[in-house]
């Protein structure tokens, strides 16, 4: 029985050094509360809401927050419980999925304990200490950066990644290694300094009685006409002293209808924590496949013990039958595979890295998870990379993910800095945390790979005044708890779950292009050189087989800037809008306009226009780049989704708006593609590449050779066959020395699932181009609005000039001479569009 205590918090402020023995002293006071608040919440939600501050998200609000950091807040709930009928052998265990950070726990006056990490629960027998009836559960929260002494950052502040070196002073805090929170909240280059304190998850009264089934932990063992998939119980009989009999059954159910179901009786279980394995053949099983490779159905699984007259059940959760592998074999004398491996297919990953999306990380709603995963299944993606500075992701996220087919890459929450794993309070309770979470995912569908941190072996192996210290001094602090402890729980917990040290990792030192992934920073956007970072053809030279972080950053909409200017006058260079500018951008963005487009003087709106476009461009192109080399696993680009507005990383801002760049990525990662690179090996050719991702073959009939903008048109033509999830050569043609001022190479396809390819071998504002000529006509299909697009002539960034709050399936395209495109603006009935057409000087 579970009795929810979400409901009904109130919570004050008191001096930082109010610790515990205060609480009395706290519960008599009357004022200063702040009351009706839902956990999960966060301490600056309520004062948002009451006028005390505002959201330090918006402008430079973020400045006028920080002494909530120098607080001690106090949480109280009073809650009405009733006594069920006890046993001896019961418990009634108060629940709280995660406190944001230091905390002390009192439940009607008596201490609970101190816990001192957001990445596990604190869970407690409370029968004792519970009234039938009225009873006061209190809670004191601080930032917990107070622990944290000056001789505590001197063992490693070497190697902990702070922002001041980048012009922000105020982001990153070296105490931040030793707090187990998110620790991008203390700052980073994408973020401001927001420091939180919160109870960031559901608390509740769990009661069981005799025996308690604690996790379940599914591997999907073999597909076929009868898929086997295993479980592991994991069960607490209550009694210390005694075995008792049990009945265990697990059942998997598909659309109301029950597919499979062992009943495990007269099982034998003991004291303390048993684990009970079966194995269950589930016949003409419905299989998952990521997103664009298949269907992914969800069994409902239930699981319940029944043990000395008592039921306990497991909560119900769903499963999606799939088997999951890292292929790692070998390539040849230097180099090695790095390919995740669904159902028996090596697959191609697409997608971004995924960070907490608000920097208040406990107002994200599940609607809003739901919509970020959702928008990123429509962008075509199959995988996001959790990264390790943020949050163990909520159920409402991986929800999200197993329904609609985006594998979860997740770090483990340790993040460019020395973590000090040889102190062993902290070893001991990281080693809960991931105790926890590796249970928590065992039965997730989406988890495709666990890895052990961000950025950690690089940055001991070769960032600049770390490789001499952690060699001389060992002192690589952080990576016993990646390379020793992980491995111990991941095998304990979930051995068929693959693992990967860390991120990058892999060869002879992290970032070996032959082995493992790679993180692609130094050689384009982070390089000294400024044409290497705005030039798109530096990604056909990525040797790596599997990059896993490299970006590109651009604005977001004219309406986004407006929310995070608080509606305020717009001053480019200003200080609200070099706050919310990528520390990393360092005039890319204008440097990438002035190569691809024009040189002359913007306005706000054209340079917003521009510079989406050529982020777009950088994104698109650099993926298309990796998915066309066969040794290479997958792309994920840093990064999907923001925690608040700026210029940036991202192709959907905080407010869930498309920027231009979503559609440049998501047509680089079509399910049925065509991509066209020159051969290394051969200058003056051209190779085409068909990738399928599709569960069925695609066959159509190719044309393809050069256009030019004035008339020359030299083509030929070839029958293909693309086989299901196979990427394949499908022609080798010449270049013919053909001007790439007056023209592009194309291949082009019978098939209406897919788009041209198009070979640019100059920059567009090179492009000697006659005035655009097309046509359009717009009809509604019930709620929708159909728009189809003539082009006479070649034409560059076709759109459809519509508000942010309108969704359409493809934009800010090019279109070959005679090319017809159709765009469907959703629930776009009943209005009217302007296409337009991007202009190049």
């Amino acid at each position: 029985m579970k009795q929810c205590l979400n409901d009904g918090w109130a919570v004050r402020e008191a001096p930082l050094h109010y610790g515990k023995e205060m609480a009395g002293w706290i519960l008599n006071q009357t004022d200063g509360w702040y009351k009706n608040q839902t956990v999960p919440f966060d301490v600056h939600m309520p004062l948002i809401e009451a006028g005390i501050i505002r959201d330090p998200v918006i402008s430079d609000y973020c400045f006028s927050s920080e002494w909530i950091e120098k607080r001690s807040w106090w949480f109280k709930k009073t809650f009405d419980h009733k006594k069920d009928e006890q046993t001896f052998f019961s418990v009634k265990e108060l629940f709280i999925e995660s406190l944001d950070m230091h905390a002390d726990i009192f439940l009607n006056g008596v201490y609970l304990g101190h816990h001192a990490s957001a990445h596990f629960p604190f869970r407690m027998d409370v029968k004792e200490f519970i009234n039938n009836g009225d009873n006061i559960l209190l809670i004191r929260l601080t930032t917990g950066l107070e622990y944290i002494n000056d001789l505590d950052i001197s063992e490693v502040n070497y190697a902990v990644c702070i922002e001041a070196n980048n012009g922000c002073p105020e982001r990153g805090d070296m105490r931040r290694a030793f707090l187990r929170k998110p620790t991008y909240v203390f700052g980073w280059d994408w973020c401001p300094r927001i420091g939180t304190v919160a109870i960031s998850g559901n608390v509740y009264i769990n009661s069981h009685q005799y025996g308690a089934i604690r996790h379940v932990g599914i591997e999907t063992v073999s597909i076929g006409k009868k898929a086997v998939v295993k479980t592991i119980v994991e069960i607490e009989l209550l009694d210390t002293l005694q075995t008792a009999d049990a009945d265990l059954s697990i059942c998997f159910s598909y659309n109301g209808n029950i597919a499979a179901k062992a009943k495990l009786n007269d099982i034998l279980i003991g004291a303390g924590t048993n684990y009970i394995t079966s194995e269950i053949e589930i016949n003409n099983a419905e299989i998952w496949w990521p997103n664009g490779m298949g269907d992914q159905p969800l069994y409902d699984v239930e699981v319940v013990l029944e043990c000395m007259g008592g039921t306990d059940k497991y909560r119900p959760f769903k499963y999606g039958i799939r088997t999951v592998e890292l292929d790692i074999t070998r390539m040849d004398e230097k180099s090695r595979r790095f390919a995740v491996c669904i159902n028996g297919e090596n697959i191609f990953c697409k997608g971004g890295n995924w960070i907490p999306a608000d920097s208040l990380y406990a107002r994200v709603t599940p609607e809003k998870y739901f919509a970020l995963i959702e928008e990123a299944k429509e962008a075509n993606f199959n995988m996001l990379r959790i990264w390790g500075g943020g949050i163990y992701e909520t159920d409402a996220f991986f929800d999200a993910c197993d329904q609609n087919g985006i594998l979860v890459w997740h770090d483990f929450m340790f993040a460019c800095a020395a973590y000090p794993d040889h102190v062993t309070d902290f070893y001991d309770l990281v080693a809960k945390e991931i105790d926890y979470q590796t249970k928590r995912l065992a039965a997730r569908t989406c988890i495709a790979m666990l890895s052990g941190n961000n950025e950690m072996h690089s940055m001991m192996s070769g960032w600049p005044n770390t490789k001499e210290i952690t060699l001389k001094q060992e002192k690589q602090y952080g990576l016993k708890i990646a390379n020793v402890q992980v491995p111990e729980y991941i095998k304990k917990n979930c051995p068929w779950v693959p693992y990967w040290k860390g991120s990058p990792f892999g060869g002879d030192s992290p970032g070996s292009p032959y082995v493992g992934d790679v993180h692609h920073w130094g050689e384009c956007m982070m390089n000294g050189d400024m044409e290497k970072r705005i030039e798109p053809r530096e990604y056909d030279k990525v040797l790596s087989r599997f990059v896993s972080e490299y970006g590109y950053p651009g604005p977001c909409s004219k309406e986004t800037v407006e929310k995070y200017f608080d509606n305020k006058p717009i001053e480019r260079y200003g200080k609200v809008w070099n706050l919310h500018n990528n520390i990393f951008e360092k005039l890319t963005v204008d440097a990438g306009i002035k190569k691809h487009y024009t040189d002359r003087e913007l306005s706000f709106e054209e340079y917003l226009l521009y510079a989406g476009l050529t982020q777009s461009l950088m994104l698109s192109y650099s993926l298309e780049s990796l998915r066309f080399k066969d040794y290479c696993g997958g792309g994920l680009f840093w990064m999907y989704n923001d925690c608040w507005g700026e210029v940036g990383w991202t192709i959907i801002d905080y407010y869930l708006c498309r920027k231009i760049s979503y559609y440049g990525v998501k047509r680089a990662f079509e399910p049925i593609k065509m991509i066209i690179r020159e051969d290394n090996e051969n200058p003056g050719k051209l190779i085409v590449l068909g990738c399928n991702d599709t569960v069925e073959n695609a066959v159509f009939e190719m044309t393809y050779g050069y256009n030019g903008f004035c008339g020359e048109y030299i083509a030929d033509k070839k029958e293909i066959i693309i086989p299901a999830r196979k990427r394949i050569e499908l022609v080798v043609f010449d270049k013919n020395d053909r001007s790439a001022e007056n023209g592009i190479w194309f291949a082009s396809a019978s098939h209406d699932k897919i788009k041209p390819a198009v070979f640019y071998a100059c920059e567009y504002r090179k492009w000697i181009l006659p005035n655009p000529v097309m046509d359009y006509t717009q009809y509604e299909n019930g709620t929708d609005k159909i728009i189809e697009i003539n082009a006479k002539t070649f034409i560059h960034g076709v759109y459809v000039d519509m508000p942010l709050s309108e969704i359409i399936d493809d934009n800010y395209f090019d279109l070959l001479p005679d090319e017809k495109r159709t765009v469907v603006v959703k629930n776009g009935a009943g209005k009217h569009f302007t296409v337009k057409t991007v202009e190049i000087k």
